[in-house]
């Protein structure tokens, strides 16, 4: 039976998830605190576990952030992780379920157990699976872990190497393989941790950035402000507007105003956000020393798509919004100056049918 995974002590102050000890197996799934409650994810992490084969006796999560825990299913002992608030940079948008084990030989033999898609009750908004070789790879070897098109780093001035698959779509978990320049002997396990660690922010970083392109994306309030503005302008042109109209035509106009206030504000917001989530990504970039595998199509530009489309689409909105204020500005001016000329009208007529002074 594998040795348990020796994982640091979960302390308020260090609550790296990420084990350490080589080589290893994991997936890692990330699920929005926005879509489900503490104690719901916690219910539906012990299904899962349930479900999966695994046993783990006398676990509580009360009062705690963090647990990890080893779990027996089908005589192999797994590292089991579940977080509720740690020190990673995207703690504040997900909760996070990691199962690991610790191979004797690093290869292909199923060493997680198989979890389906319709298993996933509360569906993850993004998950992944991670090898970590404590010997030196050929790529052909990664290319057999993990499905679809291969992208490359080398980390830490090379003595790491990093491929991936970057697949996100559709349920589908991302795949990545880590292996060491040389035995990894000569690879301190911090970096072994930190590697994993970072792996797991850039992931969870890109995936709230994802959900917030979806919102957008699906959000009709733009396209809304600009029909009504449109609709306003037609109206505030026709011959005869009767008196009762233009004070609906002023307020309805105003309304319009508000609403796109509001919203100009909340896409400064995401923009700000996205653009924040983005200087992490690159941070963390940073912090792997990372530079391009020679022959092979890097990794991270693949992995920067997210970020890339929410600025565009938010910039795409941002200038329907400048339009469609545009439009209820030359509104309201109009409405001004066709109120202002009824006014004279009245007046006119008024004066009119006064009669002279002298009579």
């Amino acid at each position: 039976m594998s040795k348990p995974l020796l994982l640091h002590a979960l302390s308020l102050n260090d609550r790296i998830l990420e084990p350490n000890r080589l080589p290893l197996h994991g997936r890692v799934w990330g699920y929005a605190k926005e879509d489900c409650t503490r104690d719901g994810f916690i219910g539906h992490c012990l299904t899962m576990l349930s479900e999966l084969g695994m046993t783990a006796s006398g676990i509580s999560l009360s009062n705690k952030d963090v647990v990890a825990f080893d779990a027996q299913g089908k005589g192999r002992t797994y590292t089991v992780v579940i977080s509720l608030a740690d020190d990673s940079l995207a703690s504040r948008y997900f909760y996070f379920l990691g199962i690991w084990r610790h191979m004797e030989v690093f290869g292909k033999a199923t060493s997680l157990p198989e979890l389906s898609l319709e298993s996933d009750m509360l569906h993850a908004d993004f998950q992944y699976e991670a090898y970590f070789s404590d010997v030196p790879l050929q790529r052909d070897a990664c290319d057999k872990l993990i499905a679809g098109e291969m992208f490359g780093q080398q980390l830490y001035d090379g003595q790491l190497y990093l491929f991936g698959n970057d697949q996100m779509k559709n349920g589908a978990a991302a795949g990545f393989v880590l292996s060491p320049l040389v035995n990894s002997t000569a690879l301190p396990r911090d970096e072994v941790r930190h590697a994993l660690y970072s792996l797991r922010n850039m992931m969870a970083l890109r995936a709230q950035v994802m959900r917030m392109y979806q919102k957008v994306w699906d959000s009709e309030e733009e396209t809304g402000l600009y029909s009504e503005a449109m609709r306003l302008m037609r109206q505030s042109r026709q011959e005869d507007v009767a008196a009762e109209e233009w004070d609906r035509l002023v307020c309805d106009s105003g309304e319009s105003m508000l609403r796109l206030a509001e919203l100009s504000a909340q896409r400064t917001c995401q923009q700000s956000e996205v653009h924040d989530l983005a200087v992490l990504f690159e941070s963390i970039i940073g912090e792997l020393k990372a530079f391009d595998m020679p022959g092979m199509s890097p990794l991270w530009p693949r992995m920067r798509l997210p970020f890339e489309h929410g600025q565009s689409l938010l910039e795409e909105k941002a200038e329907m919004l400048r339009r469609t204020g545009k439009q209820c500005e030359i509104i309201l001016q109009m409405l001004h100056s066709r109120m202002l000329a009824q006014q004279q009208i009245v007046l006119a007529r008024i004066v009119k049918g006064l009669p002279d002074a002298g009579d």
